[in-house]
This record gives structure tokens, sequence and C-alpha cells, in this order.
């Protein structure tokens, strides 16, 4: 019992004195983590690594800087392997990506990055490999029913959502299976780095090291894997391509969101299979849901009764007088696959799909953001309810959340 409540202790080294700060406030009421720094750049690091022992060491560099590499792999030929070095960089630089797995550290972020991503990060290297060989990734697939149903925002939206959670929040991946005319980088205002060419023939290649190369990575710390969009390109890729690559992906996130294209390919079964959760997207449009009712049964026909569609009607209009599709026809048309539909708020997604950031960053209490968080993260949005009920009905107190 007494080795389960031992302190651990971490050293963070940077010259950074803002990120000293956050990340003591980060670990500040932590009972089992002991926070020790050192503030000097790891070209002045001597033998402050070793002379404690060290459950993790964060080293905050300049990856983009040999001298600071260099600096790097003699601290890693010092501890042997003993003690996981979580880095954070700069700037995101492929040749540094690269060494950087090859040093076989822990973990590297890019900043800037959320103290609640810093603190995932350390507690994973704590843990150990273990954890990541006994913890499955969880798969969100969104497939459209029709074009321009905003299959997309939602998709991202939801990465954003899981990537932040308190139940479920860990990394988190999107991934962009329309190679064609995939936009989920362009939401994002992000560069597309995934170059499927260049494994198309052997997806063998394609290992962890090349995959940090081919990542996008937002400033919150979600990743993209998208490619660069090739309208007159329409020819399909050999499942076990797509197969290796969302493995791998599978492997190094706890989240997976991916975006699905219209059309179908011979991969399509394998991804559905391999999904945890499948949401098709629609709109309220008779000719919409008459189509989601057939891709309904195609899911059933093609993956079997272990997948089971749920639909999202995104531009959800409920009014009293309204001539047109109701609630009730909804759900009389999905029946149990109708889990929940998305309010119409066309300007705020323009808005941030124009200025490429997610829905929240302009609105956090928008009511598309609580729409989908209800069907997300259930048990996050009747919190969240709770909270606000209790602030607004005593007007005071201060509702603190526990890192857990």
């Amino acid at each position: 019992m007494a080795s389960a409540t031992k302190t651990k202790k971490i050293l963070l080294v940077s010259t950074d004195r803002a990120f000293v700060q956050d990340t003591r406030t980060a670990f500040a009421t932590s009972e089992v983590i002991e926070l020790q720094t050192v503030e000097k750049s790891i070209n002045e690091l001597r033998g402050e690594a070793l002379e404690t022992d060290f459950g993790t060491v964060i080293v905050d560099m300049d990856a983009a800087k040999l001298e600071e590499i260099e600096s790097l792999q003699r601290v890693m030929r010092r501890l042997e392997g003993s003690v996981p070095v979580v880095v954070v960089t700069q700037e995101f630089n492929a040749a540094a990506v690269r060494i950087l797995v090859q040093l076989k550290v822990a973990d590297f972020l890019v900043k800037p990055i959320t103290t609640a991503d810093l603190v995932r990060s350390v507690i994973r290297a704590l843990q150990g490999p273990g954890r990541e060989e006994n913890t499955e990734s969880h798969i969100y697939t969104f497939m459209p029913a029709a074009g321009g149903v905003g299959t997309t925002t939602l998709a991202l939206q939801t990465a954003f959502q899981l990537h932040h959670s308190v139940t479920r929040g860990a990394s988190t991946c999107v991934v962009d299976l329309n190679f064609q005319q995939g936009a989920c980088a362009e939401y994002l205002d992000l560069e597309p780095r995934f170059d499927i060419t260049e494994i198309e023939n052997q997806p063998e290649r394609l290992d962890r090291q090349l995959l940090d190369v081919m990542l996008s990575k937002h400033a919150s710390g979600l990743c993209v894997l998208a490619a660069p969009t090739r309208p007159s390109d329409m020819r399909s890729f050999k499942t076990d391509v797509v197969v290796r690559m969302l493995d791998l992906v599978a492997a190094y996130f706890d989240n997976v969101v991916i975006d699905m294209p219209r059309t179908w390919f011979p991969w399509t079964e394998t991804v559905l299979l391999g999904s945890n959760k499948l949401y098709i997207v629609a709109e309220m449009t008779v000719p919409c849901l008459r189509h989601t009712q057939r891709l309904i049964q195609a899911v059933y026909e093609t993956a079997g009764k272990e997948v089971k569609p749920n639909v999202i009607v995104n531009r959800f209009e409920q009014k009293m007088f309204d001539s047109g599709i109701k609630q009730a026809d909804v759900q009389e048309i999905l029946g149990e696959h109708f889990v929940g539909g998305i309010s119409n708020n066309y300007r705020l997604v323009r808005e941030a799909v124009d200025r490429g950031v997610p829905l929240h960053a302009i609105d956090p209490n928008a009511n598309v953001v609580n729409d989908l968080k209800k069907i997300i993260l259930p048990e996050e949005a009747v919190q969240t309810t709770v909270k606000s009920k209790s602030l607004f009905g005593l007007g005071k107190g201060l509702l603190k959340r526990k890192a857990g």
C-alpha cells in the first residue's frame, strides 16, 4: 500500500518562465506528483537529471537547433532508458521529429500546449508503456448521407470534445479518408501532410516515425491525418494501405475520429467493422432521410449486425407551426437509429470555417456545441447542465473541477 501512494518526482528543464509557472500550477494540486524545476537550457544541463530518482523528465527545448538535439542525445545516453523523457518543442520540424522518435522519447508536444495535454502526457510516461498496450483506442466514424450535410464540421467538433473531455480526454487524431476532396485540414487552417502515394505500394513502410512526420498538429494538440486533395484523381487505394494506416493511428491515439467520403470503397466495410461508434449525418429533407434509410440497410447488409448506425440530423429545426418535417416524422422514419439533432446555426459554423477555428473557440455555449455534446458525451452534458443550474440558481460559489 505504501508504494501505491508514494510521491513521484518529475523534473522540468526550461528557460521559459511562463511555461515553468504554468507547469507548476498544473501539478500544484497533485498529491502524488512533486515537480522540481531547473531553469536552464538543455545545453547547460549537467547531472541534475540523475541526482534524484525522477519518474519523468520534461525537457523544454528548440528541436530545430542542432546543438540542443545533441545535448538531448547526451542526456538520453546518461539516463540509459531508465527515465522517460517528454520533450516540449517550439515548432513542428519533420527532421527533428524523426530524431526524437529515434531517441525513443516517451512523447513530444509542440507549443503552444494546454496544461491538460502536458499532464496527460506526463501521466502516460509515469505509467509506462504497459498502459498503451492494454488500452484500446476508441474509434468514432462519421459518414455523410448526402453531400453538404456538415459531416466534417461535426467530426472535427467531436474530436475537440473528446480531446478536452474530463471522462474520455486523451490523445485524439482525426483521420480524413476522403482522399480526393477532404476538408478536415482546410477547416482548421492546417497543411495536409499525409502523402499516401509514398506508402501506396509498400504499406509496411508506414511506421510511427513516418506517421509523426505526416501528421498535422493543431495548436490545441489535436492531430489530423489528411492528404492533399486531388479532385481529378478519383481512384481507390488498396484496403491493406488504409488498414495499415488506421491500425497505426489506433495504436498511438486514445481517440480516433474518422471522416468518411460519400463513395463506398473496398475498404469501407473494414472501417465500419473496426469502429466503436458509427454516426451517419443527415439533414431534414425527405430525400435525405429516405437515402439515410437505404444507407442504414446497406451498412447492415455489408457489415452485418455488429455495426449499429446512429443517425445525427444536422441543421435540425423544430418550429411549432411549420408545415415541414417534424421531429416525430424523423423518429418514425429512422426509429432507434435517430440519436439526436444539431441546431441550425449557419452563421457560427461559417465563421468557424472561414477563420479555421473550432466552433467552441467562437462560442463555447453555442447550441451546436451543446447539442453535439449531448450525443457524444451525454454524461458530461448532464453534469454541465446541473452545474449551470446551481450557478444561476444560487448566484454565488465557485465550482472547481479536480483533474483525475
